[in-house]
């Protein structure tokens, strides 16, 4: 199949994103917003307050749910695609099948706990940030009446900026890992890193198009394109990354020679090279 065939789906993303404003939205509402507000720190209390309405842990722990079973039924279905046309087909089907009960199973629910954390948390950031703001103002001798007003009007925007990253983030993080999980539990060690190939890719990840990785030996994209280092990670797991992970299913899936990660540097190797190391 096509590499591209493994990238995330736009819409999981641009759903989740809006699932998120959405949950804000109804949840501010919930507790309430006086439009004449004149003590900014009454903003920040709400946040605060919002972050731990029953109803809050309620939608968020949906919402997480909902994005990553859409993520799981998405990569599931590129799955069987690859099945189709590999020598290891049938090992795929009867792996999807059982998936559940599995390691598969268990990253499925890790992803649920952890996206549902990081919306319940969003309250408390976006309160942080009104914080920060609030001092700013103040030391600029603004009374606290205008600075109310001027939260409330940015609150629209401090919330989708922050629900866009939360969902470009997490749902690229956690389509690599359902790719991860299941290669690990059919023994593919290795995937070729696929960039989006467009002009917002950057230069860190573009000269990693096409090379192969090991899952439990991430690159460090940064430190290899001689810029600062900020750790080693696959393909979509660092924040805005729309990069992704196509498994090598087998090793005439790609031409040789090929460029691999190996040993903290980016090298040519032969099939015969590249099968001692692998």
């Amino acid at each position: 199949m096509k590499p591209e065939g493994w990238q995330a789906q736009r819409r999981i993303e641009t759903d989740y994103d809006r699932a998120i404003r959405r949950l804000i939205q109804r949840t501010w509402q919930i507790i309430g917003i006086d439009p004449d507000l004149l003590n900014p720190w009454d903003f920040v209390r709400r946040l605060e307050r919002l972050a731990n309405t029953g109803s809050f842990d309620h939608f968020a722990l949906a919402t997480a749910k909902r994005m990553i079973t859409q993520a799981f039924f998405d990569t599931a279905q590129t799955w069987r695609e690859a099945a189709k046309g590999g020598s290891k087909g049938r090992l795929i089907y009867e792996t999807l099948r059982r998936e559940m009960q599995g390691p598969v199973g268990n990253t499925v629910y890790a992803l649920i706990d952890r996206n549902a954390g990081i919306i319940r948390s969003m309250p408390y950031d976006l309160a942080s940030q009104a914080t920060l703001y609030i001092q700013e103002q103040t030391a600029e001798g603004k009374r606290p009446e205008q600075i109310a007003q001027e939260l409330l009007a940015k609150f629209p925007h401090m919330s989708a900026k922050k629900a866009a990253l939360i969902a470009r983030t997490e749902a690229s993080k956690s389509h690599t890992a359902l790719i991860q999980a299941r290669s690990d539990r059919l023994g593919l060690a290795w995937y070729v890193w696929r960039t989006s190939q467009d002009g917002r890719v950057r230069s860190s990840h573009k000269h990693m198009e096409g090379v192969l990785c090991r899952f439990d030996t991430p690159p460090s994209p940064e430190l290899l394109a001689g810029e600062k280092n900020v750790g080693a990670y696959n393909a979509g797991e660092i924040y805005n990354c729309r990069c992704y992970p196509e498994p090598l299913i087998d090793i005439t899936d790609v031409s040789w020679p090929h460029k691999v990660h190996y040993g903290g540097r980016i090298v040519r190797m032969s099939k015969e090279q590249f099968r001692k190391v692998a």
